[in-house]
C-alpha cells in the first residue's frame, strides 16, 4: 500500500494549478513588484523609515509571497519559490546597474531634497515629499533645533531620514516649539523681526494685519525667535 503517489507531489509543489501557473505567476511577481513601488512613491518616503523605497518593496513582496503558502496548505510551494527569485534577481540586476549608473539609482530609490534653505522651507519639495510642516519640526526638535534661523539646509534624504547643516552664522528665525509651550516661546521671542508661519522667510518690519509673504503668500506671520542658551 502506497502512502505516496505522484498526485501528491504535483499537489506539493504547485497545489491545484498547472505547470502553466509558473508563467503567470513569473508575469504577476514582476508586476506587483513594480506597482508596490510605485504606491510606496506615492505613500511618502517617510513610510520608508530607514529603507530605500526600493529596499522596503523588496521586504513586502517576500512577505507576500510566503505568507499564503504559509497559511493556506492547497496553494503550491513552487510559485512563492518563483516571485522569490524574481525579486531577489531585479534587486541584483538594479543594484549592479546603479553601480553603473548614478541615475538608475535616482531612479530606483529617488533623489535627495532640499527642504530647507538659509532659514526658510521650501513647501513644494515638501509636498512632493508628502511630508509635513509639523512632522518636519519634530524631526528638527530631535536634532536639537530651536527655531529655522539656525539652519543652513537640511537635506531629506532617499531613505525618508534628514541631513541637517548648521549656519555659521545663525540669524532671527521661525520658532519649532509648540504652541503649548507658551513660556518657552515667549522667552525666546525678539523684537523687531517677524517671520511668515508658513515657510519662515523673514522681514524687519512688522507686517500689516492681510500682508502676505513674499515666498509663499501667506498671511500668518509671528515675531522671530532666537536660540537659549543651555
Amino acid at each position: 500500500m502506497s502512502f505516496f503517489s505522484l498526485d501528491d507531489l504535483h499537489r506539493i509543489l504547485l497545489g491545484k494549478g498547472s505547470w502553466w501557473l509558473l508563467l503567470e505567476v513569473f508575469a504577476r511577481s514582476a508586476f506587483l513588484f513594480v506597482l508596490i513601488m510605485s504606491s510606496m512613491r506615492l505613500l511618502g518616503r517617510r513610510v520608508a523609515s530607514q529603507y530605500t523605497l526600493f529596499e522596503l518593496s523588496v521586504v513586502v513582496t517576500l512577505a507576500g509571497a510566503v505568507g499564503v503558502p504559509l497559511q493556506a496548505t492547497d496553494r503550491g510551494l513552487l510559485p512563492p519559490l518563483l516571485i522569490m527569485a524574481v525579486v531577489i534577481a531585479l534587486q541584483r540586476c538594479m543594484s549592479f546597474a546603479s553601480l553603473k549608473n548614478g541615475k538608475v539609482d535616482k531612479l530606483v530609490a529617488g533623489e535627495v531634497s532640499v527642504i530647507l534653505c538659509n532659514g526658510e522651507i521650501c513647501l513644494d519639495e515638501l509636498r512632493k515629499a508628502v511630508l509635513s510642516r509639523e512632522r518636519l519640526f519634530s524631526l528638527l526638535r530631535g536634532r536639537g533645533v530651536q527655531h529655522l534661523g539656525q539652519l543652513s539646509r537640511v537635506y531629506l534624504e532617499p531613505s525618508g531620514n534628514i541631513a541637517v547643516v548648521w549656519a555659521d552664522t545663525p540669524r532671527h528665525g521661525l520658532s519649532i516649539v509648540p504652541d503649548i509651550d507658551h513660556s518657552l516661546r515667549q522667552a525666546m521671542q525678539v523684537n523687531g523681526t517677524w517671520c511668515c508661519a508658513s515657510c519662515g522667510f523673514a522681514r524687519e518690519a512688522e507686517p500689516e494685519h492681510s500682508a502676505t509673504c513674499d515666498r509663499c503668500e501667506a498671511r500668518a506671520w509671528q515675531a522671530a525667535a532666537t536660540e537659549l542658551e543651555d
